[in-house]
């Protein structure tokens, strides 16, 4: 059920009462109250605060001297009880039960839509992500992309954007040249047959080579000129490579449950270059420098955006224009993201540029997600560096994914007296195995470096995929144990208890962290917010197993009626945000 087709309102009364007596106090647009309103760090302080120097400046008064007034006109009611200055900020303390019972409600009834919206109805959304280069394995380096893309996906399609996602891949480029020629100088390899274990070793080995013998390079070069001009033998093995390289791709998604919409290669968009390279031509945008073609772009502070180099050979740059212009055409998106590491800012910056001069007004839209890199510690030195491809250094992501998997069956193992019934206990290696793994990446702000570590990417305790994925199994099984339905018109009077009203308070912000994700592009909201709620829900647990009065199921009809449907709502939201990462929520641990 979508939240236009739930009987409970989704806006919360209380929230919207303080708003609206604001939108009448203060000279703001209800747009900047809704951004200056906040949660204070201690229920203590009061349940809603407004940070009142944002007024100084509008009513030239000092913030504490404005807060103290507006506390002073305010009028209780029965959704909000009073309001308090405490230098510059403006307390508000509600109606706690209120505010309890429109939550709970919310949650029980929207389930797993709740935290979506419709603002991005009608919108679509072009999401590029992951996009490696065939012929190589997929390696713990490309985990990045993919997994914040995926997630990004998820989070506007929740807030009812249309997304497509789009696997560029990477299958023309003068690294075709030297794997060509490396496949013909070396002849033990066999194309129909080849795998792509042996396909990067190919590459590896004449990049090897080629650093102690410069003429191989030339070698690349014409090779790759014999692909550009379709030759047949060239043809054939770049197809053959591609089929390959494609098949082990999707194996290796399907495990993290990745999928996307569009395959669209570089190689589908070289048709279109002759005529984008007339049109800049034409313009006088693009110009001969060297033998090369350029856009100049000095007027901006950028280097010049090279489209073909003095051999005639066209590069990526002028088929990401072309990809630009056709996802236009096709989609007519909102936004266009390129989910690619953050040492590509300054090229998509000159790419931004030159869609810019183009006169494509579209180009406004275009966005460049970027991300730290992924590096390694130096076992010698110590110090840290990104690995290499061409030296052979990269590490198969399908080894960490597998890691990750037996890693968790061993941990099965140990505790086989302790796994629920009805366990499947392969079925929760995979889950937890996995979901370790891609929770540990979008834990962490995307524009942060990693340091590749197996112990961190792989540990079970703490602040973890596991942890989470434990305090929802752990739900389920408090859900079962009760063995009756869950009432969403439970009084919720009795939620007395100070980590109830935390539980709420957290319960009530989901929608918010949701909309914040999508605004920042920053999946790791909504994993930390997931580690705050269930941190909190351990602390509610904790207590109820030190004192049987405060147990979920304790003897108290009333009470235990309300705290199911507490346990049920924070149980929706934690497989909820879950899923906006991609990681599963087992049901039994």
């Amino acid at each position: 059920m979508r939240a236009s087709e739930d009987p409970v309102s989704e806006a919360n009364p209380v929230r919207e009462e303080i708003l609206r007596w604001l939108a009448e106090s203060v000279p703001l647009e209800r747009q900047s109250i809704e951004a200056l309103l906040d949660v204070p760090p201690s229920a203590q302080m009061g349940d809603y605060v407004l940070p009142c120097f944002a007024l100084a400046s509008e009513l030239k008064r000092p913030p504490a001297e404005i807060a103290s007034e507006l506390a002073g006109g305010f009028v209780p009611n029965d959704r909000v009880l009073r309001a308090a200055a405490a230098g510059p900020y403006l307390n508000f303390f509600v109606n706690r039960p209120l505010m309890t019972s429109h939550v709970l409600r919310q949650v029980h009834e929207l389930g797993a839509d709740y935290g979506k919206a419709d603002s991005g109805a009608g919108k679509n959304v072009v999401i590029d992500y992951s996009s490696p280069n065939i012929a190589k394995h997929l390696g713990v380096h490309h985990l990045r992309s993919a997994l914040i893309g995926r997630s990004l996906y998820r989070i506007f399609e929740a807030l009812g954007y249309n997304c497509v996602g789009i696997n560029h891949l990477g299958d023309w480029g003068t690294s075709f040249g030297k794997l060509i020629a490396a496949f013909e100088r070396y002849g033990d390899v066999e194309a129909e047959s080849a795998t792509v274990s042996q396909l990067q070793e190919l590459y590896v080995r004449f990049s090897r080579e080629a650093d102690q013998r410069p003429e191989l390079q030339d070698q690349a070069r014409r090779a790759f000129q014999r692909l550009e001009g379709g030759e047949a033998g060239a043809t054939e093995l770049w197809k053959r490579f591609k089929a390959t390289s494609v098949t082990e791709f999707e194996r290796i998604y399907r495990m993290l449950g990745i999928s996307f919409d569009s395959y669209a290669p570089e190689s589908f968009y070289l048709e279109m270059t002759d005529e984008v390279l007339r049109r800049m031509k034409q313009s006088g945008l693009a110009r001969e420098s060297e033998d090369a073609l350029i856009v100049p772009l000095d007027d901006y502070g950028l280097p010049p955006y090279m489209l073909r180099k003095a051999d005639e050979t066209t590069l990526y740059a002028t088929r990401d224009i072309c990809a630009a212009e056709y996802r236009w055409r096709k989609y007519r998106f909102h936004l266009a993201l390129y989910v690619v590491g953050g040492e590509q800012e300054l090229y998509f910056r000159q790419l931004k540029k030159v869609l810019e001069l183009m006169g494509h007004q579209w180009a406004e839209r275009v966005e460049h997600v970027g991300f730290g890199l992924l590096k390694f510690r130096d076992a010698e030195t110590g110090l840290l560096r990104t690995g290499s491809t061409r030296q052979g250094e990269m590490i198969p992501l399908e080894e960490v994914l597998r890691s990750g998997v037996e890693k968790a069956r061993q941990k099965i193992r140990e505790n086989l007296d302790k796994l629920e019934g009805g366990a499947d206990p392969d079925e929760l290696a995979a889950q937890v195995g996995i979901g370790a793994v891609v929770f540990s990446d979008l834990s962490v702000k995307r524009a942060k470096d990693v340091v590749f570590d197996w112990d961190r990417m792989l540990d079970f305790e703490g602040d973890t995929g596991p942890y989470v994925q434990y305090a929802h199994a752990r739900l389920c099984s408090i859900m079962r144990k009760a063995g009756e339905e869950v009432s969403p018109e439970a009084d919720c009077e009795p939620l007395q208890l100070p980590e109830e009203w935390a539980l709420v308070r957290l319960l009530e912000r989901f929608p918010s962290r949701l909309r914040a994700a999508a605004e920042g592009r920053e999946p790791s909201m909504i994993a930390n917010y997931l580690l705050e709620l269930c941190a909190q829900f351990s602390a509610y647990y904790s207590a109820g197993m030190r004192e049987a009065q405060r147990r979920v199921l304790c003897g108290d009809e009333a009470t235990r009626a309300a705290r199911l449907l507490l346990v049920s709502a924070v149980r929706h939201t934690i497989r909820n945000g879950l899923a906006l990462l991609g990681v599963a929520a087992p049901e039994r641990m």
